[in-house]
């Protein structure tokens, strides 16, 4: 009778010791995750055209507190803040972002902002005004 009792209280403590996954900030929620690059916009002969991406392509990932990395974790050449369709972000990472020796070494000269317009599946990010550099982005 002992045997059967222990096991479900120990379930019944695991369960109610596992740890629960972070919750992404309400701003950014409908971005957390990981995006695939697939095209970056052109401009030819006066009017801008979406070319699609050559190769392995990029991805990148938006942790739950708004931190950018790349699809291995590692640190990404990223802005402190972003603007999510229209609205400002302040990126404050809530835990370390841990660097292996796999990761590449980050030193960046970037924007100081960037424009995310998100719709449903698809980012388009847009980079350093007033080149205004753009890529879009599909979920992975």
């Amino acid at each position: 009778m002992k045997t059967p009792l222990f096991s479900i209280i120990l379930l019944f403590v695991l369960v109610a010791c596992e740890k629960d996954s972070p919750k992404p900030d309400p701003e950014i929620k409908t971005i957390v995750g990981k995006w695939k690059h697939t095209a970056y916009e052109k401009n030819v002969n006066g009017s801008n055209i979406w070319v699609p991406i050559d190769g392995e392509p990029n991805y990148i990932v938006f942790r739950y507190d708004g931190v950018i990395l790349d699809s291995n974790g590692c640190p990404n050449c990223a802005p402190k803040s972003y603007y999510v369709n229209g609205k400002l972000f302040e990126v404050i990472p809530k835990e370390a972002i841990s660097i292996s020796s796999q990761c590449p070494i980050v030193d960046c000269i970037g924007c100081a902002t960037w424009d995310i317009d998100q719709s449903d599946n698809e980012l388009i990010v847009t980079l350093c005004e007033p080149s205004n550099t753009k890529s879009k982005y599909i979920r992975e």
